[in-house]
Parts: structure tokens; sequence; C-alpha cells
């Protein structure tokens, strides 16, 4: 998918503001987990997943504990976030249903435009899950 969506670029000027503010990027990251927590499966489960990752990418590079990221990536991925929070985007998320189907249709192109950073993250955090794992054991 390489079809940028509609008003992205509007979403993209305001993630570049808002990563400025840990504070902001944290409030965001809260919103969509309980956004997406107030989700049922919808048949979405890919995107939901891709949007977990996304949050979870987020929130280390905002902690200082992943660092293998360019701000770029991190504005992109910041864009889509916020894109999936904010109700009124393209499709309006009262139209039941409908609504997610452009939060994941955006979602879809961030993950394709980043898929490299992604799976970097996702080997990143697996061996941090990995390195904990063997630290409990040790102790425990």
């Amino acid at each position: 998918m390489n079809n940028k969506p509609a008003r992205f670029d509007s979403f993209t000027k305001k993630a570049e503001a808002l990563i400025q503010s840990p504070a902001r990027v944290q409030k965001l990251t809260g919103q969509a987990v309980r956004k997406l927590a107030g989700r049922g499966t919808d048949g979405f489960q890919e995107a939901k997943s891709q949007l977990q990752t996304a949050i979870a990418m987020i929130n280390a590079w905002r902690g200082g504990d992943y660092e293998g990221v360019s701000t770029k990536t991190m504005v992109i991925l910041v864009a889509a976030v916020l894109y999936f929070v904010v109700p009124m985007d393209v499709i309006p998320d009262f139209f039941l249903g409908w609504g997610f189907i452009d939060d994941m249709a955006v979602m879809g192109y961030v993950f394709s435009q980043l898929t490299d950073e992604v799976e970097a993250f996702k080997s990143w955090q697996d061996d941090n899950a990995n390195q904990m794992d063997t630290e409990t054991n040790d102790h425990g």
C-alpha cells in the first residue's frame, strides 16, 4: 500500500509539534490505549496489533529505552496514532465500524512505509523480554 491516506499530511504536521512534548505524547498514547481497549476485534486484528506495536514503539522511544529510530519515523507513528485517536477524521468514528476502516488504512500505510524500523523494534523488544526472563530466572 503506497497511496498516502487523505489528510495524513495534516496529522504529520501536528505530530511534528506534538513530539516536542513527552507529556503530550504520553497523553496521546494513553488515549489510544483506552480507545483500542473499547473496540472488539471487528475483524481488524492485524491493524489492532499494528497500533499496539506503534504505541509500544512510541512509549519505548519517549521513555528513552529505545533509540534505534529516527525522528521522522516517530513523527509518522505519532501521526498515525493521532489519526486513530481523533474522532473526526475522513470517516468519523461514530459511523459504527466504518470509522475504524480509515484508521486501519492509515496503520496499514504507515507500517508498509516503516517495515524495517518496525521489525528492528520488534527484535529489540524480543531481545529485552528474553534478557528480562534470563535475569528473573537467575535471581529467582
